[in-house]
């Protein structure tokens, strides 16, 4: 955040000596019947890393909500905001330019400082203009003594090709800057790596591939950590998450959120692409070819 805007929404206290703890403290100001949380992702955080306030439960009457830093929701420290309805949001004052609200309400923030330590807020409204507060707090250290005493910030990025989703599509989870000296890399469907949400994983080491059960058919791996997804419906719509862990045990991650629409939707039918989907079963050495390297699986 910029030093003006910390200075005025967080409070002075000293968090020296809390080495290597990330905690986070939930509270609710105005009781509830769904039990709103925010976890923090990862759970230890050091400096370089993306970290994600993950918003649980959010209730389906929400129409809008807001981000702050600090612990009230005041104007001047507000991040962004972000309407359901309409999936835009806003961005405030207190906004970095690394920050994303996510479509679920999380937040996400890039490239951690210790300068990010401290409290948020999220304030949100739902369709009665009730608001509630929730706030969370987390905690960003150097690294460990005998890495770098600064990371640089993490250049991993996927972005989603192309841009716009329907159903029954061919789609690109397009892998930009992968690290040298990898382990391997894992893609999962949410945020939290379980098996039972892993789409693929990669062992550089071992050589060897393993997709999920549920995606068996569907996907194709790329040398580049690309993740091919074919006929997707709107069930695919979510999301995800792309991890790699290298040989000194640094890993690093990136989220993207894909919504897949119903057939036709597009607002202007002459800004469809007019290329027809092709089938796994059929074309999977065409589907393999939107690789921008060689194929792994």
């Amino acid at each position: 955040m910029m030093d003006s805007v910390a200075l005025s929404c967080k409070d002075s206290t000293s968090w020296q000596g809390l080495l290597l703890t990330v905690s986070l403290l939930t509270c609710w100001l105005i009781p509830t019947t769904t039990q709103i949380t925010i976890e923090s992702v990862p759970p230890i955080a050091v400096e370089g890393e993306n970290v994600l306030l993950f918003v649980h439960n959010l209730p389906e009457n929400v129409k809008a909500l807001s981000w702050y830093t600090g612990v009230k929701p005041l104007k001047s420290c507000e991040i962004a905001s972000h309407v359901i309805a309409t999936n835009s949001t806003v961005v405030g004052p207190a906004h970095s330019g690394r920050e994303t609200v996510l479509k679920n309400g999380s937040l996400l923030i890039k490239s951690v400082t210790r300068k990010d330590s401290g409290y948020y807020t999220l304030q949100i409204l739902d369709t009665s203009s009730r608001p509630e507060l929730i706030r969370a707090e987390f905690f960003v250290h150097s690294p460990l003594l005998g890495y770098k005493k600064h990371l640089a910030p993490s250049q991993l990025t996927i972005k989603l090709v192309p841009s716009r989703v329907e159903e029954n599509d061919n789609i690109l989870l397009q892998v930009y800057h992968l690290p040298q000296k990898l382990q391997g890399f894992a893609w999962h469907k949410g945020v939290l790596p379980l098996d039972h949400f892993k789409i693929a994983s990669h062992s550089f080491l071992t050589h060897s591939t393993m997709l999920g059960s549920a995606y068996q058919d569907r996907v194709i791996i790329c040398n580049d950590g690309t993740l091919v997804l074919l006929n997707v419906t709107q069930n695919d719509t979510g999301l995800y998450t792309f991890r790699t862990i290298s040989v000194d045990l640094k890993s690093e991650w990136d989220i993207l959120d894909l919504q897949v629409n119903k057939p036709g939707s597009w607002a202007s039918p002459s800004l469809r692409p007019t290329s027809k989907p092709w089938t796994f079963s059929r074309n999977r050495r065409r589907a393999a070819d939107m690789c921008n390297s060689n194929t792994i699986y």
